[in-house]
């Protein structure tokens, strides 16, 4: 069995594929192990599949799985986990804007036994346009504040011990968040800084929307005081009714009740906000149920090729 498993996922990165295993490759024979290489295409539409083949069949180490349709990368990163044999797994992007020059280090770091977990954190982000920026900021504020979790430039580059591989499959969530799952495992963890590379070849795979989508999911999956805002928003209109229809009933016996058109309709303007606000807060959790209930398999694999694998005897798969 090899000492340490390098998994990326892949989507549409047909022409990054080689250029990404030669440059692990190269960092991981210095390291003088024993890898393998597993590759998850997740429902590409180019021909990174086809490329994954190829070099399957002129590197003895890599496995590859195809994914039966884009599921997603938190899916892929998940059936990667699930396949790999390491007693180390590091997880990586295959654009190569996490150095696999850090490898080595991780592998230090893991073989001195100083660390169950070594993560490799952003010094600075990389370029990208200002709102990105500001939602990105906001988000791991919002995260750090509702989850007590820094996952400020964290990202997916991380070399994981085989207890904590087992631990995280041991999760049984449908809607994924690597990075905050793999926070909230605890363990021994260490870190290691980078700067990302520029890209070098095609764009970002992660439209702005995908991005919010992604977000939601994580705050309620990590945290419920969200809904604890509903509670609070309650209770400021039950004590705010209090002292409104104690005045209004005040000012009626006494004689001196006034017509009062712009303050009801700014009371019923309010109140409908924050019960709209509160319908919204309860919507997210009710979508998040309703992925958890189904218990549908987090992914399922079409095809396989590398390592002896005989696509067509072992062809299906599916993830938990």
């Amino acid at each position: 069995m090899p000492v340490l498993s390098v998994v990326s996922p892949v989507y549409c990165e047909g022409a990054q594929v080689r250029v990404f295993l030669d440059a692990v490759e190269a960092v991981l024979r210095s390291a003088a192990l024993s890898y393998e290489l597993v590759l998850v295409d997740d429902g590409s539409t180019d021909d990174s599949w086809q490329r994954m083949k190829e070099e399957s069949g002129r590197r003895p180490c890599l496995r590859c799985l195809r994914l039966s349709r884009n599921f997603g990368k938190e899916a892929a990163l998940a059936a990667g986990l699930e396949a790999a044999r390491g007693e180390a797994v590091v997880t990586l992007d295959c654009d190569l804007q996490h150095p696999p020059e850090l490898i080595p280090e991780m592998i230090r770091i893991w073989l001195a036994d100083e660390a169950d977990i070594v993560e490799a954190r952003k010094e600075k982000r990389q370029r990208e346009s200002r709102l990105d920026s500001f939602f990105a900021a906001l988000f791991y504020k919002m995260f750090r504040l509702l989850t007590s979790l820094d996952l400020e430039g964290a990202g997916d580059f991380k070399l994981l011990d085989r207890d904590v591989v087992e631990a995280w499959k041991s999760m049984p969530e449908r809607k994924l968040f690597y990075r905050g799952m793999t926070s909230w495992l605890g363990f021994r963890r260490r870190e290691l800084f980078f700067i990302p590379a520029e890209r070098r070849s095609g764009g970002g795979k992660w439209s702005f929307f995908k991005k919010i989508r992604l977000a939601l999911d994580s705050l309620t999956a990590f945290s419920a005081k969200p809904i604890t805002l509903i509670w609070l928003l309650g209770l400021f209109f039950f004590g705010f009714s209090l002292v409104v229809g104690s005045e209004a009933l005040w000012m009626h016996f006494s004689g001196r009740a006034m017509t009062g058109f712009t303050s009801v309709i700014l009371l019923i303007l309010v109140t409908g906000a924050s019960v709209l606000a509160a319908i919204c807060i309860l919507s997210v959790y009710i979508r998040q149920n309703f992925h958890e209930i189904k218990s549908r398999p987090r992914y399922l694999i079409s095809e396989r090729a590398g390592d002896g694998e005989n696509p067509r005897r072992r062809k299906r798969g599916a993830g938990r």
